[in-house]
């Protein structure tokens, strides 16, 4: 019986965030769809740069403001260069900037936001203990006690009594069970009892 394993596992969203807006042609509140397209516009000395979302209903279209009036030179070249190629996965990455989403006072919502969890090997439960290191692009709104029900041989009732007897941790957190899973937080299972 070995006494300790190391596991990374990497997070990854199978859909993006929808942002909940008024559509000026629908006339309500509807689910604005992340297009994964930026839009580019240059102002005599001055850039803009906007991730398009789309009207889900109608398909008007919503610029989410990513730069504005800023100088070309106060951009990295490969930067610029993402955005002006419409860079998927930097659309993905903005599309999970809650920064953004707060700057543009735009309402996000993260329910309907599917993900699988890609793991390097599967976790031995005969070892003493077990850390987990979470690698992730998105914002999840995923507590620990969740991936951790969704992903191990325990439920999460006996995952939240472990967290509560500290047999899983976050250094320096506390209450882990109802923590957000964040990249590169390391989740400790320790004392893991023969089932």
């Amino acid at each position: 019986m070995s006494s300790s394993q190391k596991y990374v596992w990497n997070i990854v969203a199978e859909n993006l965030p929808v942002v909940k807006r008024n559509c000026p042609k629908c006339k309500c509140k509807t689910n604005f769809i992340n297009t994964k397209k930026f839009r580019v516009n240059a102002n005599k000395n001055n850039i803009d740069v906007w991730l398009i979302h789309q009207c889900e209903k109608c398909k008007s279209t919503w610029n989410m403001t990513i730069y504005e009036r800023i100088n070309p030179s106060d951009i990295d070249r490969q930067l610029y260069e993402k955005f002006a190629a419409n860079d998927e996965e930097l659309a993905v990455q903005y599309g999970f900037d809650l920064s953004a989403y707060s700057r543009n006072k735009a309402e996000v919502v993260f329910d309907d936001v599917n993900y699988r969890v890609e793991k390097n090997k599967d976790i031995d439960f005969t070892c003493k203990d077990i850390e987990i290191t979470i690698k992730t692009n998105c914002v999840q709104d995923l507590r620990v006690d969740k991936l951790l029900a969704d992903n191990t041989k325990f439920t999460r009732s006996r995952i939240q009594k472990m967290c509560k007897d500290s047999s899983i941790y976050v250094e320096g957190e506390k209450n882990v069970a109802k923590l957000k899973v964040k990249n590169d937080m390391i989740i400790h299972i320790e004392d893991i009892p023969l089932m």
